[in-house]
Formats: structure tokens, sequence, C-alpha cells
């Protein structure tokens, strides 16, 4: 009977050694913090994924016409499905935001929609990111007046770099 008991005794203290052991504290944690940190800046981002290749595809300009810089991304882009324009897509689009979840890209556009934007659509790219086009225009001259009406109507909220032209890298958006 004392040799079971020391031997459960024993057990004990090992099982509790072991628990006690793994217990994190603010030394693992800032060796895991420097460890991903490390991993990181050697790695600079996600180099060699399919979606560094479509943000380097993604070509960052100015369109400049009159004089007026705006700034400008040729992105590989298509139209989205079910968020057609009531007015057909032109060459340059003034894109007002950008989102990962396409509900909130629709919601966005059904407000620009309710608010006289009856151009306003859903395209995307490969990753895919939703880009939210307000208006559209066939041609570079066009540009200016609708960047300026964008970016001067106090209902539609845009956050930095916002609004800019977006020309997709093929037209039209559903070849």
């Amino acid at each position: 009977m004392k040799f079971q008991y020391v031997i459960t005794m024993i057990s004990a203290a090992i099982i509790l050694s072991g628990v006690t052991s793994c217990k994190t504290n603010e030394a693992n944690y800032r060796a895991a913090y420097e460890a991903a940190k490390q991993k990181q800046e050697e790695d600079s981002g996600i180099s060699g994924t399919i979606y560094e290749r479509i943000r380097q595809e993604s070509i960052n300009s100015r369109l400049i016409v009159d004089g007026d810089s705006i700034p400008m991304s040729t992105v590989n882009v298509r139209l989205s499905a079910n968020c057609q324009p009531e007015t057909p897509l032109a060459q340059y689009g003034i894109a007002v935001a950008q989102f990962k979840q396409l509900f909130n890209a629709k919601a966005m556009m059904n407000r620009l929609r309710e608010n006289g934007y009856p151009g306003a659509a859903i395209v995307e790219n490969a990753e895919p990111l939703y880009y939210v086009i307000a208006a559209s225009a066939a041609d570079a001259d066009s540009i200016p007046e609708l960047y300026n009406k964008v970016l001067n109507d106090k209902k539609i909220v845009t956050k930095s770099p916002f609004p800019w032209v977006l020309k997709p890298s093929h037209f039209p958006y559903w070849k």
C-alpha cells in the first residue's frame, strides 16, 4: 500500500511540474512576437503568393486631363455577378471603396444608387477584392467632372486612398 502511495505521489508531482512549466508568460509571448516579426521581415509580406502577383499587376499612375492630375489604377477586374449597373459601365470608373466581403460592397452600391448614381456597380479581381464604382465614363476627358462630383459629394463617405480612377486592364469588363 505504501508503494502505491509513493508511486501516486511521484506521478502527481511529475504531472504538476509538467503543467506548471507549460504556462505562458510574457517572455514566451515576446519570443513568439520577435520570431513572427523576423519572419515577416524576411518574407516581406506575402510575396510569392498569387495575391502578391495580383497586386503587382495593378499599375498605379495618374490620369492627367487638361492639367488635372487624378489618381488612377489599372486593375485586372471583371464585373461581379448580379451587380450590373442600370447603365452600362464605360472604360474609366470612379472607384469609391474596396471590400473583401461582397455583402458590404453591395450595401455601398445600393446606397450610391439611392443617392443618384444609377451607374454604380461592383467589379472584382481574382483575390477577390470588390471595388465599388460610383460612375463611369467612356473617355478620359469626362473623368475630372465625375471625379470632382464624387469627391465633393457629402453623401459619399470614402477613406483614403479613395476615390480614384479604376481602369480595367481589359475592356469590356465581362470578357
